[in-house]
């Protein structure tokens, strides 16, 4: 999915590519292969995997249906393995829960799904995760490009100020390609994308029908990390560090939590960032 991030940025950057990484990195979904082990938390998986066991699938002219309670935990399924096993036992169809073709519970995990193995310092199946992460990738403007002031324009999904190199954004890129779009010019696309927050204030005070972004990230240094993303998903907890930073009580609406932080922040530029979670 993707969502439009407003930026604020410290005063004095000298590069605005920098600044973003700056701002932007403790928020970066990903586990021990990026974050040190200070920085992580455990993510407990088990008792998904143990509704996903218990629940029940039918198999049916080569595809797998399952209930509505465990489709969210398809991802984690390796369907091959469990087509594999289907066909090896001769059904050309079956209905009935997973428990049923592996009752033990371990075995089905390391077999049937992406966990391998219980961790070692748990004894739980999960993974160790930044607990901040929202985002994969990121670029200045892309699908939200020129949003930020006011003036929407053609898409850019191939900016030169971005995460850098990712999977996705790469398959974006060729396809990009093939139908001929270019790259952008990086001046224009910095215009396009970055306001002054004293401008924002006024819009968001003016409008009522304001265009709103899905998150607002307060400056690098600010505040603790856990108090500089602001969301509006409804995903993440809004804890009271944000509150305490913006002066704003508990119950606060979005639309408050973000006039707050363009107020406490009035002089401060702002760029539009579109991000894949």
């Amino acid at each position: 999915m993707y969502g439009l991030a407003y930026v604020i940025l410290r005063p004095n950057f000298t590069s605005l590519a920098d600044e973003l990484d700056v701002t932007l990195a403790p928020f970066r979904c990903g586990g021990e292969e990026l974050f040190p082990g200070s920085a992580l938390s455990f993510e407990d998986a088990t008792s998904d995997l143990k509704r996903l066991h218990a629940s029940g699938f039918e198999y049916k002219e080569g595809a797998l249906l399952w209930d509505l309670g465990a489709a969210s935990l398809s991802s984690v399924l390796n369907l091959a393995r469990v087509i594999e096993h289907l066909d090896a036992l001769g059904f050309s169809g079956f209905r009935g829960t997973f428990a049923e073709i592996e009752p033990d519970f371990d075995r089905f995990v390391g077999r049937f799904t992406s966990f391998n193995r219980r961790d070692s310092r748990t004894g739980c199946y999960g993974r160790w995760i930044n607990p901040l992460g929202r985002w994969d990738w990121w670029e200045l403007g892309g699908r939200f490009n020129g949003a930020i002031t006011g003036e929407r324009l053609p898409a850019s999904d191939a900016s030169g100020i971005s995460s850098g190199r990712d999977v996705g954004r790469d398959t974006l890129y060729s396809v990009a390609g093939a139908f001929g779009a270019a790259v952008p010019e990086t001046e224009a696309l910095i215009e396009a994308n970055i306001e002054l927050a004293s401008t924002l204030l006024v819009r968001l005070d003016g409008d009522e029908e304001s265009w709103l972004p899905t998150a607002v990230v307060l400056p690098a240094g600010s505040a603790s990390n856990a108090a500089r993303w602001l969301d509006s998903t409804g995903w993440y907890e809004t804890g009271p560090l944000i509150h305490d930073v913006l002066g704003t009580a508990l119950n606060a609406p979005f639309r408050s939590l973000i006039r707050a932080a363009y107020t406490k922040f009035e002089g401060h530029a702002v760029a539009g960032v579109a991000y894949h979670f």
